[in-house]
């Protein structure tokens, strides 16, 4: 008889729960301790590549795994989301895998709830910020360790807050193929917690919270900062003791408006569906610190030449040394990473001994490339469209300006923002901006993130 989806994943709850002490502990490591052990998993992750990827094989046949550390592997190649869509089948080291089975997989997931493949393999989505779709699969030994990745974290991020027992909601990705839904299906206890897809209509969000009262909500920031203009307009009637973000940019502005209105600190979480957990804040911090045993972290300018700690990089190449089955080695992801100065945490009172980056604030293919060599960054659309009587919105960009949809809270003249964009983006170099601006019912959303895609560039 076919084992049920909680039969087949409690040994991996199991094991979260028997190795989190100790998961935890190397958060406190010294930082050529952590990097000793991700150079481990990279040797071992390289040799497995080069003996099971006809993909990486080819790529790799000059490399020696042996002497391979975190620190020197400029030398290799680096890869992307349609390098890993157009070579799939030949990038997998299990031979019982292919793209096909693994959409089929997907689509099942995506259907049913999730569900093991080949009792062994999780397979997420992601379209991310790019809107390029890609497939990932996750192999045993690293889904336990992408979960232990991210629960490790709760007893340093809560130990100096006083919270009551949780009682946690989860509003997000409304289908297990999405990596954040995933994870919680298999590595959450199912204790005084429920899930609410984003994808609902807001009042039926609201609804769903102000009757199981959470004290804890992991939520995209976005949802976050709706969900405190709903408690600031009455609406919506909780107490929660500390809120999680991720997934998307968790704007100061965003920030300050959910602290207030919950009086409830923001823990920031960075991560992707290739990677999963990259980094995390503490309580009243705004950086986040960096999983150092998990990853190689190189953020780089567009050329993929190395940047220097305190200069912000064009993209972040992220070699995840944790998942075997499909091997991402020095992957390209295009935010925009600040690595800060100091490598000790400075005065923060957290445990850990690694890096630091401040919150992720862009994507370096969110920016406008105009004819002239001109280039107009997301920062120029944020100020005018920082305010709280627009709700979300989406900038398209056009030949020669940009059109946007704004979802409104409340009436509001949309003729001084569009103003104000106008002269934004002339101010960025665009000579005569044609912008127009609308507000609609409802931007559509990922129906699989639950995501909205905020900057849509003009093909090619």
């Amino acid at each position: 008889m076919a084992r049920t989806y909680d039969e087949a994943r409690q040994p991996h709850l199991r094991a979260v729960l028997g190795q989190m002490s100790a998961e935890a502990e190397k958060l406190t490591w010294p930082l050529a301790r952590l990097h000793h052990l991700r150079d481990e998993r990279l040797r071992a992750m390289v040799r497995h590549a080069k003996e099971n990827s006809p993909w990486h094989r080819e790529r790799l046949r000059d490399v020696d795994p042996d002497g391979l550390t975190g620190d020197d592997i400029r030398h290799l190649p680096t890869m992307n989301k349609a390098d890993v869509m157009a070579n799939w089948d030949h990038i997998v080291t299990d031979p019982r895998l292919n793209l096909e089975i693994a959409q089929a997989h997907l689509d099942k997931v995506t259907e049913n709830g999730p569900e093991y493949l080949f009792d062994e393999f999780h397979i997420v989505t992601t379209g991310g910020s790019s809107g390029l779709t890609g497939l990932f699969p996750w192999d045993y030994e690293g889904w336990l360790q992408a979960g232990l990745g991210a629960w490790r974290l709760m007893p340093w991020v809560i130990k100096d807050l006083e919270l009551s027992p949780p009682r946690g909601a989860f509003v997000g990705a409304a289908h297990a193929s999405h990596m954040s839904d995933a994870i919680r299906a298999t590595f959450d206890t199912g204790e005084d917690s429920c899930k609410v897809p984003v994808t609902r209509p807001l009042d039926e969000i609201v609804e769903a919270l102000n009757r199981f009262q959470p004290n804890q909500i992991l939520a995209y920031p976005s949802i976050l900062w709706r969900l405190a203009l709903e408690q600031q307009e009455g609406r919506l009637d909780i107490k929660p003791e500390v809120m999680l973000g991720g997934a998307e940019p968790l704007f100061p502005h965003m920030r300050e408006t959910i602290e207030n209105a919950f009086g409830a600190p923001v823990i920031d979480f960075y991560g992707t569906s290739e990677t999963w957990m990259l980094a995390c804040s503490m309580p009243g911090r705004t950086e986040l610190h960096l999983g150092e045993d998990l990853a190689v972290y190189e953020p780089v300018d567009a050329a993929h030449e190395p940047v220097p700690a305190g200069t912000r990089a064009a993209k972040l190449l992220v070699t995840n040394v944790i998942n075997k089955v499909f091997p991402l080695i020095r992957y390209e992801i295009a935010d925009e990473v600040l690595v800060l100065d100091d490598h000790t945490g400075g005065d923060n009172p957290g445990p850990w001994t690694g890096r630091r980056i401040a919150p992720v604030a862009g994507r370096h293919d969110d920016v406008f490339e105009y004819p002239g060599g001109v280039y107009v960054h997301p920062y120029v659309f944020w100020t005018p469209l920082w305010d709280s009587r627009i709700a979300q919105y989406q900038v398209r960009q056009t030949a020669a300006g940009a059109d946007v949809v704004v979802e409104l809270r409340a009436a509001c003249d949309l003729g001084p923002v569009r103003a104000a964009l106008v002269s934004a983006m002339r101010e960025a170099g665009l000579a005569d901006p044609v912008v127009s601006i609308a507000a609609v019912e409802r931007i559509p959303r990922n129906r699989i993130s639950g995501k909205i895609k905020s900057f849509i560039s003009l093909p090619g």
